[in-house]
């Protein structure tokens, strides 16, 4: 072999060096961007999840002497629930969920059949407060848009059968029923398209 031959024979080598570290950096990025496109849909899941079983243990106002079981805000929601208790009565608790800094954060309050308690909770809630208790549902959401079905119309800013043991500082349009179904909107950070729910809401 010429030393003309072997120049070439190396280029070629170099070249198709070149080429496989390339192709395998392609796959390698492609990995990274599908792990976390994973990782977010796995998020937005188990904040619909979470959202599905809150839904489904939703108290009614009427079985509570018309105290307000459901606030939806432009950014917020809260639901009052009822919390299972194996061997022993069932207790209640106020369930808030709030967009913080690109997360969607859902808090509780401690589950209690004190309703003077659930009352405070439910006040502190409707003012702006979050349970202490908060773990972030969702880090990659960039906005949270619940809104309730009541009066034949979707409503952004309402509370379910509002009576009057509570006042609060947020102007609501309470609608003159319980709301039956509530529609969630979760617009991701790295995504164009949001991503729509439905909830039936429970019979407490």
């Amino acid at each position: 072999m010429s030393l003309v031959e072997l120049l070439v024979t190396m280029l070629i080598l170099s070249l198709m060096t070149v080429l496989g570290w390339r192709a395998l950096d392609g796959i390698l990025a492609s990995r990274v961007a599908l792990s976390a496109q994973l990782d977010a849909m796995r998020g937005h899941q188990l904040a619909f999840a979470q959202l599905e079983a809150d839904c489904a243990q939703l108290l009614r106002s009427a079985a509570l002497d018309g105290q307000p079981t459901l606030s939806v805000a432009p950014g917020r929601l809260v639901l009052l629930r009822g919390v299972a208790n194996d061997g022993g009565a069932d207790r209640m608790q106020v369930v808030v969920y709030h967009g913080d800094g690109g997360r969607l954060m859902r808090g509780a309050s401690l589950a209690t059949r004190d309703l003077d308690q659930l009352r405070a909770a439910w006040s502190a809630a409707l003012q702006g407060s979050a349970p202490s208790e908060s773990v972030a549902l969702d880090p990659r959401v960039a906005a949270f848009e619940p809104l309730a079905w009541s009066g034949g119309a979707w409503q952004a800013g309402a509370q379910a059968a509002a009576g009057p043991r509570l006042r609060t500082r947020r102007v609501v349009r309470p609608p003159s029923t319980d709301a039956s179904g509530l529609q969630v909107v979760l617009r991701p950070a790295d995504s164009a398209g949001p991503l729509v729910r439905m909830f039936m809401l429970g019979g407490g």
